[in-house]
């Protein structure tokens, strides 16, 4: 067995009610001031923000709500200013993927200088230590709460990039399976299906380990037992908390192992096309469940037998079976891609970090084939 090595230095705080305990998950920060990192309406909406803000009381809590999906660049200079201008020692993300995305991002670019566009194109490193982070999700899909990655847009380029370094990884994550509730069924479904998706990809990628596919097999039962039910119970809280923990088990995988082919053809669909990353993910997998199996079949096999599927195409079945279950759209043409909109996908779908862990090398060929092949 190769040498490997294990690390999630993030320490986890899970369960129902979790979010409760805040103010004393901060103590021990001792900071003056606090930057609440959120979306733009939904955390006030429903009144998360506020709560969080009752449980800081002793506190100086100031609010950055300005990020989008798919935060880019300027969303984190704004942020790193916002920071510094406030003088906060200390952030706070809440939401969803690209909430705490450019949370990381605002923690670690703050304590390191030079451009940030430099950072995510990977010409500048970092060096230093960011601002002590809290993730908070609000959705179960991305498991970012416990990864050192954040994907940041460089708009000048029309690109999908990821930081990567141990410093990106949060202090702190409270999952709190309660503030998934209000998720909207999209969101359910699609960022159940991106958890499905690092899952699958961390156990056939070519850097798994013995304990990163530990937590990828139990992250594909937990979704393809619950991910249904919480579809259409959105109250049901014990679907929701299994969901949670799906999502978490997904991010240790991949934090482990990074993701493979599948995430990095998504990051064109999700630029160019606007389709939500899970959903991106989601329109391949089962295509590359058969041009894997080639390579990893055991493996493979091994996803299929966790969710009692007999073989490979007894997988593919049951994914798309779980699509189709979830009322999201299966084929790149539902989305708005078109046989023109191939090789600009094709050309922009082999990120090396990404593509070279896949377990069997893809060519452009193969993928312009896949892509066609799903229109």
């Amino acid at each position: 067995m190769d040498v490997w090595s294990y690390c999630i230095p993030t320490k986890v705080i899970f369960g129902k009610r979790s979010l409760e305990k805040i103010a004393d998950v901060i103590e021990s920060f001792k900071p003056n001031r606090i930057m609440l990192v959120t979306g733009r309406k939904s955390m006030k909406k429903l009144g998360v923000t506020d709560r969080i803000i009752d449980y800081l009381k002793n506190y100086r809590v100031v609010v950055y709500n300005k990020v989008e999906q798919n935060p880019d660049v300027t969303t984190v200079e704004n942020g790193i200013r916002f920071l510094k201008d406030e003088k906060c020692d200390l952030v706070i993300g809440l939401g969803g993927g690209s909430v705490i995305d450019a949370a990381k991002a605002v923690s670690v670019l703050s304590k390191n200088h030079g451009p940030v566009d430099e950072y995510i194109s990977g010409n500048r490193k970092i060096k230093n230590k960011g601002v002590p982070l809290i993730a908070i999700p609000t959705t179960a899909g991305t498991g970012t709460e416990v990864t050192q990655y954040a994907s940041i847009i460089d708009e000048t380029k029309k690109r999908k990039l990821s930081l990567s370094h141990e410093y990106i990884h949060p202090s702190i994550a409270i999952v709190d399976p309660t503030l998934t509730v209000t998720m909207p069924k999209f969101s359910t479904a699609t960022t159940g299906l991106d958890a499905l998706s690092q899952c699958i990809e961390a156990y056939w990628a070519k850097d798994h380990t013995p304990i990163s596919d530990i937590f990828a097999l139990n992250g594909i039962a937990l979704i393809f037992n619950n991910l249904v039910n919480a579809f259409k119970h959105a109250e049901n809280t014990e679907f929701r908390e299994r969901m949670a923990l799906a999502a978490l088990f997904s991010g240790i995988a991949i934090s482990i192992t990074k993701t493979t082919i599948v995430h990095s053809v998504s990051y064109p669909l999700t630029t160019h096309f606007k389709i939500s990353h899970g959903l991106a993910c989601a329109l391949t997998l089962p295509s590359f469940i058969r041009y894997n199996s080639e390579a990893v079949r055991q493996r493979i096999c091994d996803i299929a037998q966790t969710i009692g599927a007999e073989d490979v195409e007894g997988l593919v079945g049951k994914v798309e079976d779980l699509v189709s279950s979830l009322k999201v759209p299966r084929r790149l043409g539902e989305v708005g891609v078109q046989r023109r909109d191939i090789e600009l996908i094709v050309s922009e779908g082999f990120r090396p970090d990404r593509a070279e862990n896949n377990p069997r090398k893809v060519t452009k060929e193969d993928l312009r084939a896949i892509l066609e092949g799903l229109l």
